[in-house]
């Protein structure tokens, strides 16, 4: 088939009884022969379309999806379109519509994954294994956050992991499953520990042994019997209506566990395409397998060099070893729509990608598509040379931003607590925390640890919250402390209003109510606070409060680099952290393109358009070299 034949071919589909724009057939008219070949692809074969950075694959998604709609015929069945955000849902929905050009019937489903599988499987049929009787009315799952405090919902007391941990209460709604690891874990994502490192930890295992001492029973708390007590808390947590956000999926693939079950969903939805599949867990991977053994065709989209989700088990080898294993056939997108061809050959070599890739940017930085800058001992001393070289090639400040690997670097670069700040840390913090930003509340929960600390003694680095373990057992923990306490203070009505006030008549209202509440919380977890007296800081008794405020309105954007996957910029300021002990945010650990590391300094190097920058700290000759010999130009500061 000739392209002006394949354009037609699916110009003819998408236009019958409705209106089709000239819009809608230009953009068509404008795709690749392999962009072609993909949405006019079979529908009941397995496809995995590798598509490179930039390479437009939500738009071709989204014609695809519209494609194999106009052609569905049944009403009582339909296509799944999947992804892992509700913006990424919302775009696809866009792109689907704009091609589809009417309304969507509602057997058809655009949404995330977690909807899907919670919505259509888990909720549907979870009570059949793990839920209340039949006869009762409700039978859904309410949903309770991993985060949610057990100190202002004392629900959660009956729900309690019946183990003796030491200095650490562990609720059900904290508890998850890891399929990859066969082990359970407390808390979420890159802090979870596994409940069997916690059981074999020194602390613990000194514990036990003087609990068997004491009660001259040898035989106590041994793994299986932490085992046992695993299975029963989550089973009533279950039994009584609620699942954390991870274990619908476990629910779900309990489900599908059951054949009837599974070949309903899949006569239901034969179809499923999903966007950005390198993000698929394993628990998702398995759901998946399900339902392709019971007949559901499967068409994943995604960039497996873009697979940098490994704190919520996402693997590429996971996702290779189920293609291989479901005999999926790959086709290719080949052409980036983003960046200038030095970014993409950089790019390709660094992510030791075996194909060709060709860019389709031209160049507005000369040489300077990619080049590197030296600091010495402060990072900000290479953000200058980078708006410096914004200038010289007329990059507006808007459309550059600097990538880090953490939320602390990008606290220390950006949004960091002033020592203005710090004069009034819990005023400011409340102040803060009401704003309901993500930024503006780890700002309020930092200022109330220094406060914390200030007061009660202890040691912490700023850049966890002050967290030491003088205090509480593990980081999670802590913050969750320190968010149930600024909950419970903007809960109060009196606090809150700030209006006409001086700090010293706020002071005078509310002290006694700002130690007690904390008082409360810190009794929680063992800690007293010392008799103190709150008062206004001197010389600032008599001054109106003031609206806090973050950051300069031109200040250069910063964010880490997991935030901005997907997104586009015409300039990228890539951070290195000073040595290898950032680990994932190391320069050479980049390189190293067969690891998480190299993936994640991969997908922050093909976000830019005319201007990849990377800042290193104090390389030696033989590492100029290297990043010299990979194409880098040094930048002058």
């Amino acid at each position: 088939m000739t392209r002006d034949e394949k354009i037609e071919k699916l110009t003819e589909v998408l236009s019958v009884d409705k209106v089709f724009t000239q819009q809608a057939k230009e953009r068509i008219e404008e795709k690749t022969d392999e962009q072609l070949d993909y949405i006019l692809s079979p529908i009941d074969q397995c496809i995995y379309l590798e598509a490179c950075a930039g390479s437009g694959k939500t738009e071709v998604l989204g014609l695809k999806a519209a494609y194999e709609i106009c052609k569905w015929q049944s009403s009582q069945t339909g296509i799944a379109v999947l992804t892992f955000t509700n913006e990424a849902t919302a775009t696809i929905a866009n792109r689907v519509a704009s091609f589809y050009g009417k309304p969507i019937s509602s057997n058809h489903f655009i949404g995330t994954f977690s909807s899907f599988a919670h919505g259509y499987i888990a909720q549907r049929f979870g009570y059949k294994f793990y839920h209340i009787p039949e006869d009762k009315a409700d039978k859904s799952f309410r949903v309770v956050d991993s985060d949610i405090s057990p100190y202002s919902n004392q629900w959660l007391e009956n729900y309690k992991l019946n183990f003796p941990f030491p200095k650490q209460a562990i609720y059900a709604s904290q508890l998850y499953y890891k399929a990859i690891c066969k082990d359970w874990f407390v808390g979420q994502g890159e802090s979870a520990n596994s409940l069997t490192e916690l059981y074999n930890s020194a602390e613990c295992q000194q514990y036990i042994i003087e609990i068997r001492q004491r009660k001259n029973a040898s035989y106590l708390f041994q793994f299986n019997y932490l085992k046992k007590q695993i299975k029963e808390c989550k089973l009533k947590f279950w039994h009584d209506g609620f699942a954390n956000f991870d274990d619908m999926n476990l629910i779900a693939h309990r489900c599908l566990r059951d054949e009837t079950i599974c070949h309903y969903i899949s006569r239901e939805f034969p179809v499923i395409l999903i966007d950005e599949c390198q993000d698929l867990s394993v628990s998702e991977l398995r759901i998946l397998s399900f339902l392709i053994r019971a007949r559901t065709t499967v068409h994943y989209i995604g960039d497996l060099h873009q697979a940098i989700y490994s704190f919520k088990d996402s693997y590429p080898e996971q996702l290779l070893e189920h293609l291989t294993f479901h005999r999926f056939e790959t086709m290719h997108l080949s052409q980036n729509f983003r960046s200038t061809q030095k970014i993409v050959d950089f790019s390709r070599k660094m992510g030791g990608i075996g194909y060709s890739i060709s860019g389709s940017v031209e160049s507005k930085c000369g040489d300077y598509n990619c080049c590197y800058v030296e600091y010495d001992d402060d990072e900000k001393d290479a953000i200058i040379a980078f708006t410096d070289t914004l200038n010289r090639f007329d990059i507006p400040t808007k459309d550059a931003v600097v990538l880090v690997r953490t939320q602390t670097a990008k606290q220390k670069l950006s949004h960091g607590p002033s020592n203005d700040h710090k004069t009034h840390p819990i005023i400011n913090a409340i102040q803060l925390w009401q704003q309901n930003e993500p930024v503006a509340r780890q700002t309020a929960l930092s200022l109330l640890a220094y406060q914390l600390q200030r007061w009660i003694g202890f040691h912490g680095k700023s850049n966890n919250y002050y967290y030491s373990d003088e205090v509480c057992t593990n980081a999670v923990s802590w913050r969750l402390l320190l968010k149930s306490i600024l909950v419970e203070l903007c809960s109060d009505s009196v606090m809150i209003n700030m209006d006409e006030l001086t700090y010293g008549s706020w002071y005078s209202k509310n002290k006694e109510r700002v130690i007690s509440i904390i008082a409360h919380h810190l009794n929680t977890i063992g800690q007293n606070i010392p008799e103190i007296t709150i008062r206004t800081p001197k010389g600032t008794a008599k001054l109106p409060i003031y609206p806090v405020k973050l950051t300069e309105d031109e200040q250069l954007r910063v964010e880490t680099i997991h935030s901005v996957k997907g997104g586009t910029f015409d300039a990228v300021l890539l951070l290195s952290s000073p040595d290898g002990r950032g680990k994932t945010g190391f320069w050479e650990n980049w390189l190293k393109s067969s690891e998480e590391s190299g993936r994640i300094g991969y997908v922050a190097s093909t976000r830019p358009r005319y201007l990849l920058c990377w800042g290193v700290s104090n390389l030696s000759d033989d590492q100029r070299r290297e990043l010299e010999g990979m194409g880098f130009i040094k930048l002058d500061k």
